[in-house]
């Protein structure tokens, strides 16, 4: 079975294991959709894994340095520690795995050490930044090691230390929140400096897998830099909901960010207000564009809108989608027949298709995630491909009626050509529409431009301004 993998703001495994429709002892398997971003990729001009996973991290790792949220050479060393740990294998298994987030989990807490012997407020933040970047790193992998059940507590690791650096914020970061979707959201409202003028506002939206820390590199440091408040969330599917509270995604994202716009729009510092959806919430912020009044441009980093049409296992997902047509009986026979055949194939599986289910399963599914954290095989495939369904927003993308902008990424191993496509579907004047595709001769391919983000960011600002200064 080829495997290519995975990044991102959720993202789509490129292979996935599936049951066949009415053949339990017999799964088949798809081929994979996705172009590997590793050693054999043209897009990656200096692999450091030979695994296409534990290389697309890493990237990201690096790319955070324009934010300072990372340091080239501590990543650089860490890489290092790795592959002379594991000997570089294309095919990790879980001792690999283990290794990876063992090694980035040792640097974080180093730094975190280091920001308590400092008495410089900077030196203090830079440290508790770059501990909580280089924890997210272990963080993104622990379901593929042999203590998925820490999970919840490298995520605290995370949030620890993105904590203790927004605490050295001046002006302080505000913490607010909402309740959105049935859950309590909490909320960050950032200044670029005291006074109380009003000021154009950036809520920031990110993915499936991105923390706090991370957006930091996807517009928070760019926005303050140039006068925008910024807004962060932890919604559904994310962060503490997701690894605290265990709360998964919804397909109404309008439901999250619209109690946040609805309290922005209560504050005099706030004028005319934007959403940068990234990754994942690229697809998710098409709702919100079409269904939040009071809204005055978006962004959608990447586009996307299909969640189902992006898995890899598209037998599966179009035998499901048939069957929600089929009577209750029918239904409750081919799922338990679906999920008897992927429960029979989980032992044959790589370790790494078995972490790309996991970690791409728990955020829509609490079943898949107490799977993924026991080690076990996930027990309801079926409805795990049944919720997938929901999260399709071709309608939204014709509904849109504010400024909108599609980036895409040239060699996007996951999104592929959705943007192009959901920039068809805009019923927008010329002037209020733009697509632009970010390319390898500008640094900024792949998906979420991982190598790019200041290429990008600049990109997007200039865009922003014009739209709400």
């Amino acid at each position: 079975m080829p495997e290519g993998l995975s990044r991102r703001h959720l993202l789509f495994s490129g292979l996935v294991a599936g049951g066949a429709a009415f053949a339990a002892p017999g799964v088949s398997m798809s081929a994979a959709r996705a172009e590997e971003p590793g050693p054999g990729n043209e897009f990656i001009p200096f692999p450091f894994f030979n695994a296409a996973l534990f290389n697309d991290e890493a990237l990201f790792c690096l790319g955070a340095a324009a934010a300072q949220t990372a340091e080239v050479g501590e990543v650089l060393m860490t890489i290092k520690s790795i592959v002379d740990a594991t000997g570089n294998p294309a095919d990790p298994t879980s001792e690999a795995f283990s290794v990876y987030v063992r090694r980035f989990r040792q640097r974080s807490r180093e730094l975190a050490r280091a920001a308590r012997d400092s008495a410089d407020p900077m030196t203090v933040r830079q440290r508790h930044m770059r501990a909580s970047m280089y924890a997210a790193q272990s963080l993104f992998f622990v379901l593929g090691s042999r203590d998925g059940g820490r999970e919840r507590e490298l995520f605290n690791q995370v949030d620890r230390n993105w904590q203790r650096a927004i605490a050295t914020f001046g002006p302080d970061v505000e913490r607010f929140s909402v309740m959105g979707a049935g859950a309590r959201i909490p909320c960050y409202f950032f200044r670029p400096d005291g006074s109380n003028k009003r000021r154009p506002t950036l809520i920031i939206s990110e993915g499936s897998d991105g923390q706090n820390v991370e957006t930091m590199q996807f517009g928070v440091v760019a926005g303050l830099q140039r006068g925008y408040n910024v807004v962060l969330f932890e919604g559904p599917g994310q962060m503490r909901l997701l690894f605290r509270d265990r709360i998964p995604f919804t397909p109404n994202w309008n439901t999250v960010v619209g109690p946040i716009v609805r309290a922005l729009r209560k504050r005099d510092d706030v004028g005319k207000i934007g959403v940068v959806g990234i990754s994942f919430a690229g697809m998710l912020c098409a709702r919100v564009a079409a269904r939040v009044k009071d809204i005055d441009a978006v962004v959608l980093q990447p586009a996307a809108y299909s969640f189902a049409d992006l898995w890899g296992d598209q037998e599966t997902i179009e035998q499901v989608r048939e069957l929600q047509k089929a009577p209750p009986a029918e239904r409750k026979q081919a799922a338990a027949q679906i999920n008897a055949g992927f429960e029979q194939a989980w032992p044959t599986l790589s370790r790494t298709a078995q972490f790309t289910i996991y970690k791409r399963g728990e955020i829509f599914s609490r079943e898949v995630q107490r799977a993924a954290r026991s080690g076990t095989v996930p027990k309801d495939y079926y409805g795990l491909i049944k919720t997938f369904l929901a999260f399709d927003y071709r309608n939204d993308y014709r509904t849109i009626r504010i400024p909108t902008l599609l980036t895409a990424n040239q060699g996007d191993e996951f999104f592929h050509q959705q943007a192009k496509k959901a920039f068809s579907w805009l019923r927008l004047p010329k002037a209020d529409k733009r697509l632009v595709t970010f390319t390898a001769d500008q640094g900024a391919q792949l998906h979420d431009q991982p190598m790019g983000p200041q290429v990008v960011q600049e990109v997007v600002f200039d865009w922003l301004n014009k739209r709400l200064r």
